[in-house]
């Protein structure tokens, strides 16, 4: 591992360390991920409770057209990132400014078209072909909140743009601790009044505009001394935001064309669809947050891989190159190796009979999906490809197989219903987010394989070990059994078998000498006295 120290460049700021706040911002991140993954599946269960599988359906389907929000940035919010990281670091105030000004007003214009768009989509017939009485009208209000809250994406794009290049990775994280609790109270009590579905979600949405965006807004102009505004931005400025937002457009194009797209697909290509598409939206739960919380917990590498390189910090690099994807995948292998053990028994415990049916009939296809999470184990080095200006064969490969995706998936769904849809997902997200961009990352991060396996998986690897060892002899001695009359009495049992499997990891895990480092530097986080 090189030792090269940092060379700081002429008139750059004084700032915070980078992997200091980097791990402070991935704690709080981590520390919302349980949290949120509770109150997701609790939600869906609630929901589907009150509402019925119809208006699930109706449901999924109207905020499914959410991709259109994460389509038409067109990848400008990372391009923005690394822009407003790389001159925050140099001390560019001016040209953090110009950066602030260019976002401000790409994304006022597309809140335009996204608005548009949405509310031409409300009153496309085939929708109303497709949905009737309340599952329609449920369809058509989602759409118009959807299209009235556009312009607060761009907004907290560019606020978190410039917090990130501050080094202020931690502050969003804290606030959007107290979102996912506040929006699971809200609908819980919502639902249990008796309150229109419609009117929760309201709620939901503009509790998590008001804190994600107003405190952030205040530091950004009060601490930061940065104002959102539409002037003064250079056609230079935009020119230089094109190359890495052109690379990042083709990768959220692959996302929403190798799985976004299918509720969409779903609900056009099957007759009567709110019941495929309410099996669709549980056994893609898991894999849905899984994926996204390896997204979340590697986001900040981006602004913080730009500022090290802005920086020439070779030895933080470095660090970030075997050390992040490490507990990286730590965080994430146990809960995919769980869900993967228990989908039988999660599924009855989760929805029961909500379907019609026992959820534990659906379990393959949870099984089948989350095969998917495969490529997130590339989450942190592909966001440390972007950061480096390293990023074209991982969005052309990612476009290519979304490409295949497309008509695979719908061939497959018109003969195969929702196991087609998964099957095309997961074939083509094996081959363009995993194979292709890992050989790439490999060479282009110059990654060693010795290092990264004895370094980076070693850790991982035991515990995953361990995990599946323990927990087939637990269920080999003490089957689970699922008795009561309510979830929370029918639980122990799966809990229990949990538990076994999280301690099972957490010892193989420590097994390995690095296992051992991470615990250590997580205790003294935990005690506030991480190193600087």
């Amino acid at each position: 591992m090189t030792t090269t120290s940092a060379t700081v460049p002429p008139n750059s700021r004084v700032l915070p360390p980078v992997l200091g706040r980097l791990l402070s911002g991935t704690f709080w991140l981590a520390l919302r991920t349980p949290l949120q993954a509770i109150f997701i599946l609790w939600s869906t269960r609630l929901t589907l409770q009150a509402i019925g599988p119809k208006q699930w359906g109706a449901y999924n389907f109207a905020w499914g057209f959410g991709f259109l929000q994460f389509l038409l940035e067109f990848g400008i919010s990372s391009a923005l990132q690394r822009q407003i990281s790389e001159r925050w670091t140099k001390g560019d105030r001016e040209g953090v400014d110009r950066a602030i000004a260019c976002g401000m007003t790409f994304y006022a214009v597309m809140a335009v078209i996204q608005a548009s768009v949405l509310l031409s989509l409300a009153y496309w017939p085939y929708v109303s072909q497709q949905f009737q009485g309340d599952s329609y009208r449920l369809v058509i209000k989602l759409l118009w909140l959807q299209a009235l809250t556009a312009p607060c994406y761009g907004l907290s794009m560019v606020v978190s743009s410039v917090l990130q290049a501050a080094r202020r990775y931690d502050f969003i994280p804290r606030y959007e601790v107290a979102i996912v609790i506040l929006r699971f109270a809200i609908l819980w009590a919502g639902l249990n009044a008796g309150i229109d579905f419609f009117w929760v979600v309201v709620a939901q949405t503009l509790v998590s505009i008001g804190l994600a965006m107003g405190p952030a807004i205040w530091v950004m102009v009060r601490e930061l001394e940065h104002v959102p505004h539409f002037r003064g931005a250079r056609l230079d400025d935009y020119k230089s935001l094109l190359h890495i937002s052109f690379y990042m457009f083709m990768i959220q194009l692959s996302v929403v064309l190798a799985d976004k797209i299918d509720t969409t697909m779903l609900g056009l290509a099957i007759h009567e669809p709110e019941q495929s598409l309410a099996v669709y939206s549980i056994v893609s739960k898991p894999f849905g947050q899984i994926r996204q919380v390896g997204w979340m917990l590697a986001s900040l590498v981006m602004p913080a891989v730009a500022s090290l390189a802005a920086a020439r910090d070779e030895r933080g690099l470095d660090r970030v190159k075997y050390d992040g994807p490490r507990l990286h995948i730590g965080i994430l292998l146990p809960v995919a190796l769980l869900a993967w053990v228990y989908a039988g028994p999660f599924l009855t415990l989760w929805v029961g009979g909500s379907l019609g049916y026992n959820g534990a009939r659906e379990a393959p296809l949870m099984r089948l999906f989350l095969i998917a999470t495969v490529p997130l184990v590339l989450s942190v080095h592909a966001q440390m490809a972007v950061g480096m200006n390293k990023i074209g064969v991982i969005a052309v490969a990612a476009l290519a197989g979304s490409l295949f995706n497309l008509p695979i998936s719908y061939y497959l769904t018109l003969k195969h219903g929702v196991s087609g849809v998964i099957w095309g997902t997961v074939l083509t997200t094996l081959f363009s987010n995993f194979l292709i961009p890992g050989i790439y990352i490999f060479r282009v991060l110059n990654i060693h394989w010795m290092t990264y396996l004895t370094r980076t998986l070693a850790p991982p690897l035991a515990g995953a070990v361990s995990l599946v060892a323990v927990t087939s002899i637990a269920r080999f001695w003490f089957p689970i059994v699922l008795q009561g009359g309510t979830p929370l009495a029918q639980s122990p049992p799966l809990l229990i078998h949990l538990t076994i499997g999280c301690l099972a990891y957490l010892a193989g895990y420590l097994v390995v000498p690095k296992g051992r480092e991470d615990l250590d530097i997580i205790l003294r986080k935990l005690r506030n006295q991480a190193p600087a």
